[in-house]
């Protein structure tokens, strides 16, 4: 998908570059779709599931925060931002992959929450912010820039994702004082 898009992806091109039968494949996926729904599947393992151990691992909550800031700020190489659009695209079309889609949006999300929860727990979100609807909302914005940094390199993601969340953070005003 990333190489050659969507559109060029068979079964047959997969058995291919996998060295094994058409057969086989067909084993395992019963058709294209099936074969889509794989790769949001193996996605989670680059984007949902460091977003969640991060969250769900050791440090204070302003030390995790600080963590996705910083992964988040990493450029994503264009071939997974390929294939991120891609998958988005099709899925206006393909039901099965909107709601693939949209339950792996869910788990960003969450995570997100929760580690606006863990800020508002630790006094550090302001008293009068929502952990909920500003974990959501960063939820969007840290995947938005994520995909807009591929298409210009120069975009400084950390910067604008701490500027975005410092009205809402006790520490960030802090340090700024």
């Amino acid at each position: 998908m990333a190489d050659k898009g969507l559109s060029a992806l068979t079964v047959r091109l997969v058995a291919q570059e996998a060295g094994i039968s058409h057969a086989m494949v067909h084993y395992h996926f019963t058709n294209k779709d099936d074969l889509i729904l794989a790769v949001v599947e193996h996605a989670r393992h680059y984007w949902i599931d460091p977003m969640e151990q991060i969250v769900h691992g050791a440090g204070t909550a302003p030390e995790k925060f600080e963590s996705v800031i910083v992964w988040m700020a990493e450029p994503a190489t264009r071939e997974v931002m390929r294939v991120h659009r891609q998958l988005l695209s099709q899925s206006e079309w393909n039901e099965r992959l909107r709601r693939a889609m949209a339950t792996e949006y869910s788990r960003w999300r969450a995570a997100y929450i929760e580690l606006f929860r863990q800020l508002a727990d630790a006094g550090a979100l302001a008293r009068d912010a929502d952990p909920d609807l500003v974990g959501a909302g960063f939820a969007t914005l840290a995947d938005h820039l994520v995909g807009k940094r591929a298409l210009d390199p120069t975009l400084n993601t950390e910067a604008i994702m701490r500027e975005m969340i410092r009205p809402f953070l006790i520490v960030g005003r802090q340090n700024a004082g």
